[in-house]
């Protein structure tokens, strides 16, 4: 008995849906690396807007975007929790003078 093979049915609501979902995550990827933030706030926000960005494909419906969706979750995880440790890390360890001038005064 052979096996058939149907390919994913696109429908015009779903690319729409996809492209106002990257544009706004595009939109708000902009304006966030527009503020002055430390990297470690910076790396937190770009984790949740991955987030919210692999949740939006998820809820397209479409097959190929849902197979997506755990890589983009994972990334968007470890990009807050990168952010959270280059916080930590941060306030627990003074900055050094960036010139060797400084350490000879």
């Amino acid at each position: 008995m052979p096996v058939q093979m149907n390919a994913f049915e696109v429908a015009p609501g779903h690319v729409f849906g996809y492209i106002a979902f990257t544009v706004v995550f595009l939109l708000v990827a902009g304006l966030v690396q527009l503020r002055a933030l430390p990297l470690g706030a910076s790396l937190v926000f770009w984790g949740i807007l991955v987030v919210i960005l692999s949740c939006g494909y998820a809820l397209l419906g479409v097959p190929s975007m849902i197979l997506v969706t755990p890589a983009l979750t994972k990334i968007g995880f470890l990009l807050v929790l990168g952010g959270v440790v280059w916080s930590l890390l941060g306030s627990c360890c003074p900055n050094r003078p960036a010139n060797k001038e400084a350490d000879h005064v």
